[in-house]
Formats: C-alpha cells, sequence, structure tokens
C-alpha cells in the first residue's frame, strides 16, 4: 500500500515538480520544527537554570531564545502563508495537467468496458474529479511523513531520558497502530461492498426526481412504491453501517485505552525522575511537553495510515481506470473505391459471457445499397451493427471491407465508412447547431451543410440553428421524442460516410413520419448506401436486400417480394404486421 500510494508523488512530479519540491521541503521542516522547538525550549530553561544558579554570560541563553522564536516564526509562515500558497497552486497545476489526460482515455477506451458491470464503479469513480483525489493521497503521504518525523524527533528527546523510554513507546505504537489499521479495514470493506447498494440507490432517486419519470410515475401512482423501494434499501444500507461501525470503534477503545495507560506512566516516571534528581528541569518541562506531542503524533499517524488506506483504495481505481483496455489506433486506410462489406461466417458472444449471438452469420452489403435487418428481439441485429462499427471484436470469422479485415483498418477508415444512429442515441442539451455538427465537427459553422442534413432528416423547421435544445438553459427549447430522432438522424447525415446505419430509426415516430423520412432518404442516398434495422418491416420494402436474423444465423436473404413468395419467417413476420398498416398505423 505505501509503495504505491508513493505513485501519487509521482504523478504529482509529472504536473508540478518545482512546486511539488517545494512541498515536500516545506512539510519536512514544519515537521522537524517542533520537536526542534520543544528541545531549544529545554536547552533554554537549562542555560536560564544555570545563570540563576551559578551566573554567567547571557549569551548561550540568548542563542537558544533566538532559535526558538526563528523556529515559531518559520512554523507560523510555513504552515500558514506558504502552505496556503503551495496548496492552491499545485491543485491549479493538476486540474490543468491531469484532467485532459483523464478525458482523452475516457475518449480511448475499448467500448467494451462501458457494458462491462465489473468496470462501472471505476468508471462511475473516475468521473468524479479524479484529479483531486490524487492530491488527496498526495496530502495523505505528507501527513504520514510529518507525524513520523514528529514521532521519531521525540523519540530522540526521549533518550536522553533513557532509551528504555523509546523502546517501550515502540512496542506500545505498533498494536496500537495494528488496531486502528483493522478497524478502518472493517469500514473500508464495507464501504466497497455497498457500492452496488449505492447506484441502486441513486437510481431510485434519481427516478423520483428526473422529469420524465416522475411524470410517468404520477401518471400511474406508483411513485410510493418507487420510494419504498428506496426507503428500504436505505434502511438495510444504513443498518449494515451501523453495526459495522460499532464493531470497529471496539478497536478504537483499546487503542485509545492503550494510549492513556502510557501517558499515565510516562508522567508519573517523569515526575519520579526529576524529584531524585536524575534529569534536569529543562529536560522535564521538554519530556511533559514531547509526551503530549508525541502521543498526539502517533494518534495521529493511526489515523492518517487509516485515511491513506481509503484514499489508496479509490487510488486503485484511477490505476485501474488508466489500464483499461483502449480502441486501436494506427492500422491500413480505405482507398476512394466505394466499400463492399463482407460478413464471412462470423460467430460473437458478449465478454462474461458463453452464450453465441451470433453462430456463424455470413451476408454481404454491395456499394451504395439499401440492406435492411430484420429479425425478431435478440436475433442479432444490433450486435452486427456494434461488430461493423469496430466496437466489438468478432470471437470468429471475418468483417471484411473491400477485401480488408475490419481489424487491420484505422478508426478513421471506419469512420468514412459509417456513420450511425443508434436505439439509445443521445440528446444533448446544447444548441442545435452543436447537436448536428457532432457528426462532424470540421461543419461546426457550416450553416449550409447543417441546413442540409437537418433537411435529410425531416428535421428542418424544429428550430434555429443557435438556439439550445433542453432546460439546460433559461431560453431552451423542448422537442419531443420524435424531433429528437430526427435530429440524431440529421447528424448521421452530416458526415460525407458511405453507408448510413439506422438502428430503429422509427421507434418515435409515427407510420406518416416514418413513410415521409424513407422516401426522403431514398431521394437523399442515391449515390451512399443505408443499412436499416427495424422491427417495422414496411421499412424493409424499400431495401434492395432484406437479411433475415434468427437463432444467431441468417434464415434468408433476398428482396420483399422474392422473401413474401418463399412463405419463410419474414413472410409470417409481415403478415402479422400487415393489420397495423391497414388501420393507418394504429399498433405501431
Amino acid at each position: 500500500m505505501f509503495r504505491k500510494s508513493l505513485n501519487s508523488i509521482a504523478l504529482l512530479f509529472r504536473y508540478a515538480p518545482g512546486l511539488t519540491i517545494l512541498k515536500l521541503l516545506q512539510t519536512g521542516v514544519s515537521a522537524a520544527l517542533a520537536p526542534l522547538s520543544i528541545y531549544f525550549t529545554q536547552r533554554m530553561i537549562d542555560t536560564a537554570a544555570g545563570i540563576i544558579k551559578d551566573g554567567g554570560g547571557w549569551n548561550g541563553l540568548a542563542l537558544w531564545v533566538g532559535l526558538l522564536l526563528c523556529a515559531m516564526l518559520f512554523s507560523s509562515a510555513g504552515g500558514g502563508f506558504l502552505n496556503g500558497i503551495l496548496y492552491i497552486a499545485i491543485r491549479r497545476r493538476l486540474n490543468i495537467g491531469m484532467t485532459p489526460d483523464i478525458v482523452g482515455k475516457f475518449k480511448r477506451l475499448d467500448y467494451a468496458c462501458f457494458e462491462d458491470k465489473d468496470v462501472q464503479d471505476t468508471l462511475e469513480r473516475m468521473s468524479r474529479d479524479p484529479q483531486d483525489k490524487v492530491f488527496q493521497l498526495f496530502l495523505t503521504i505528507l501527513g504520514v511523513m510529518e507525524c513520523m518525523i514528529g514521532v521519531a524527533g521525540g523519540a530522540l528527546i526521549y533518550a536522553q531520558a533513557g532509551w528504555w523510554f523509546v523502546a517501550g513507546f515502540a512496542a506500545l505504537l505498533v498494536p496500537m497502530i495494528w488496531l486502528d489499521f483493522k478497524a478502518a479495514d472493517m469500514m473500508n470493506t464495507m464501504f466497497n461492498e455497498q457500492s452496488a447498494d449505492e447506484r441502486k440507490m441513486r437510481y431510485l432517486g434519481g427516478l423520483l426526481s428526473h422529469k420524465s419519470s416522475l411524470f410517468e410515475l404520477r401518471i400511474f401512482r406508483a411513485g410510493e412504491y418507487v420510494a419504498k423501494k428506496w426507503r428500504a434499501l436505505a434502511h438495510t444500507v444504513m443498518d449494515t453501517r451501523v453495526k459495522t461501525t460499532l464493531h470497529a470503534q471496539k478497536y478504537f477503545l483499546i487503542s485509545t485505552i492503550l494510549f492513556k495507560c502510557w501517558s499515565f506512566f510516562i508522567v508519573i516516571s517523569l515526575i519520579a525522575s526529576v524529584v531524585s534528581g536524575d534529569i534536569t528541569i529543562g529536560l522535564f518541562t521538554a519530556l511533559i511537553a514531547s509526551t503530549g506531542a508525541v502521543l498526539g503524533n502517533a494518534d495521529m499517524l493511526s489515523h492518517t495510515v487509516q485515511n491513506l488506506r481509503r484514499r489508496y483504495l479509490l487510488m486503485e481505481h484511477y490505476h485501474k481506470f488508466m489500464s483499461l483496455p483502449e480502441i486501436r489506433h494506427g492500422g491500413e486506410s480505405l482507398t476512394g473505391e466505394p466499400p463492399h462489406i463482407v460478413f464471412e461466417n462470423v460467430t460473437f458472444a458478449y465478454p462474461k459471457t458463453d452464450v453465441n449471438v451470433l453462430k456463424g452469420v455470413s451476408f454481404e452489403v454491395r456499394r451504395g445499397k439499401r440492406v435492411a435487418l430484420v429479425g425478431e428481439n435478440g436475433a442479432g441485429k444490433t450486435t452486427v451493427i456494434k461488430l461493423l462499427c469496430g466496437l466489438y471484436k468478432p470471437d470468429g470469422g471475418h468483417i471484411l471491407i473491400n477485401g480488408k479485415d475490419i481489424q487491420a483498418l484505422d478508426a478513421a477508415a471506419l469512420r468514412r465508412v459509417f456513420s450511425v444512429v443508434f436505439q439509445d442515441f443521445c440528446k444533448y442539451e446544447l444548441t442545435l447547431r452543436e447537436n448536428v455538427a457532432f457528426g462532424d465537427l470540421s461543419k461546426l459553422h457550416d450553416d449550409g451543410a447543417l441546413q442540409d442534413a437537418l433537411e435529410m432528416g425531416l428535421a428542418r423547421g424544429i428550430a434555429e440553428l443557435d438556439t439550445p435544445l433542453g432546460k439546460l438553459e433559461e431560453n431552451g427549447v423542448d422537442v419531443s421524442g420524435g424531433q429528437w430522432q430526427r435530429i440524431a438522424v440529421a447528424r448521421a447525415c452530416l458526415p460525407g460516410s458511405a453507408f448510413v446505419i439506422l438502428d430503429e430509426p422509427t421507434a418515435s415516430l409515427d407510420p406518416v413520419a416514418e413513410s415521409s423520412m424513407y422516401h426522403s432518404f431514398a431521394k437523399v442516398l442515391k449515390n451512399r448506401g443505408c443499412i436499416m434495422v427495424s422491427h417495422r418491416l414496411a421499412s424493409a420494402r424499400m431495401a434492395d436486400k432484406i437479411v433475415v436474423l434468427s437463432g444467431g444465423i441468417v434464415s434468408e436473404t433476398g428482396g420483399h417480394d422474392e422473401l413474401m413468395s418463399s412463405g419463410g419467417l419474414y413472410a409470417r413476420m409481415y403478415e402479422s404486421q400487415s393489420a397495423w398498416y391497414a388501420k393507418g398505423g394504429a399498433g405501431a
């Protein structure tokens, strides 16, 4: 733990080397001045007593008084003003230097990390001021160093009265720190085990405070049910914390009793020694002062080590985060030739599962064609899209673009091939301009291109380009779910990608708007391909090719008329939905 915790100092040296050295020096000198001040006081008292008893010059007394005043002045300046300046300056350097590195790591993370439940705690913790956690661990290490210097300085003062004082104190200090560490470890273990329950509590609390969920809960009169679940979970969490805290306090109590007994023994021993003349008045005063200082430092050291343990565990999330796999950079590029996509016996199972979602899928998408992926829920349609976009790697088989394996291509080449609208597209509460331009930020200020993209997505007229969407801004415009969907489609249309992938593009649109949008795409995408995933098979009629997935394999391929005449799965699915459209989309 101590060895790995020192990595925080290495991080500080990376981002603020000069300031870190100054902080280490300031802490070391300030810590050493405490026992030195006691020693200077001892020598000042003994020198004054010698002058009173035997006479002599005042030079020696002036020296010790001067040293004591200098130590007090430096402690005041170094512990106050200088410490505050260094604190602010180092935090500023960390924010400037470390935050971009953390954000960059998030951008480079392999997509699989975001769907791994075991990584969620790490990702959640790293999104909450990681630079502050590094700085707090650094300060805790400095606290340990300061306490150790204080304890060592006090031990040297004790050594003047006899090394048995030092040996006895060391024998007490070890079990005392162990007891406090044991108690802290119990608390840290409890907090880690409750991470999942805390996430559930935050989720349930969010349901009771977020506008969309709260509206629905009130309509269905289910708010009290959710609140009851939150209270039950909160009761379980707090009950566990109370029991664990009471158990841990037993260790703290034993440690405190050991401290008090040692303090009483030291005071009695010192009184006996000064009465018998074994130690001077100055040394007696220094030892009494050192007793309080040493015991305080030892107690503080014990608590600081506990704090170090807790902060170290938080920093483990940082190191785990920084070691997470990243997306591949570099690789081959594609020529300007229109892409030809081939799925070749592809198999795939999601990480940490042993169920194959795809069991040998093979099909091809020719240049500039419109292809529909259809199938029942769980057939693997969205999985195919994720593999196409390089978010996951296939377990077997190959995905080829113009004869090159997709794994050998660089990320930029893939972006030129595909732009995507996923089912769970993001609603950015920013301006309409930014919402669309995220598809290609090089066109952020190209009003013509943005308006063309909005036209393609049937989103023109929703708002002016520089109008904020949502309620984050005071003058924001609240748009409907269907309008958000159209904006997402416009975002996918903005880049000049060879294929636009639409994963359930009409989920929030009525049948009339659905038909209008597909006819719009038919006109716009004359020279571009389109891959559509939809549970509404009316959209498949406009595709040049339909790929039917079932049970992790391709069960049928062909055009609408061909598949209808074959009477297979597609025909049965289409016929079961035909009543929706006969009734004007009532079931859509």
